[in-house]
């Protein structure tokens, strides 16, 4: 008698560890009734744009794009208002150029009348890049985007202190100092900044 071949016996773990691609989109009733949920407790706009999809695998992919889609507009318009506001100092600075400002502690025998001047900024990254520079920082490295940030609060500051100055009548500013502080934050910290001096006339 010829021995029969036996037919693989596969079990129930071995089957689900299968996977078919085209099972990723299959419609999972499960996940309709997270929907439905969602439906009830959310704006509709707001299920259809980050829970859309035939199941949790399918929701995942979509948002992903999404997400990726997000970060670029979020980086893009963060760029525009960063150049925007450089821009807008610019101007501001041009207006000042009659107000001096310097680091000598000495006003000089003419001196009438001293004030006391300061300027500060609280300036912190926007969400988008600061998701960009948390994943700068797990391989270390010069993080530019904070020395960006950092140069344009220092300008702001002490742009800030001549206005200042110019508004009360002086035009010099002496013994200019910087200083910064730390404002903690769950995920988006805050640093601000200032610069202050002797307005005298």
């Amino acid at each position: 008698m010829q021995d029969q071949e036996e037919a693989p016996i596969t079990t129930d773990d071995e089957a689900g560890s299968s996977f078919d691609g085209a099972e990723f989109l299959v419609t999972d009733e499960g996940f309709q009734d997270f929907q439905a949920s969602l439906y009830e407790n959310m704006p509709d706009w707001v299920v259809n744009l980050f829970f859309y999809g035939n199941s949790f695998g399918d929701m995942m992919a979509r948002n992903f794009l999404q997400t990726l889609l997000f970060a670029f507009a979020g980086w893009a318009l963060a760029s525009y208002m960063e150049h925007r506001h450089n821009k807008k100092m610019s101007i501001r600075e041009a207006d000042l150029e009659d107000v001096v400002i310097t680091s000598a502690r000495r006003a000089g025998p003419d001196m009438t009348e001293a004030m006391m001047i300061t300027g500060s900024v609280v300036v912190c990254h926007d969400f988008f890049r600061t998701l960009f520079i948390k994943l700068r920082q797990i391989i270390g490295g010069n993080i530019i985007h904070y020395e960006r940030l950092l140069m344009r609060g220092r300008r702001e500051a002490f742009i800030r202190m001549q206005e200042e100055a110019k508004f009360r009548g002086f035009k010099k500013v002496i013994n200019v100092r910087f200083g910064s502080s730390h404002i903690s934050g769950r995920f988006l910290p805050a640093i601000e900044l200032t610069a202050y001096g002797t307005a005298v006339k």
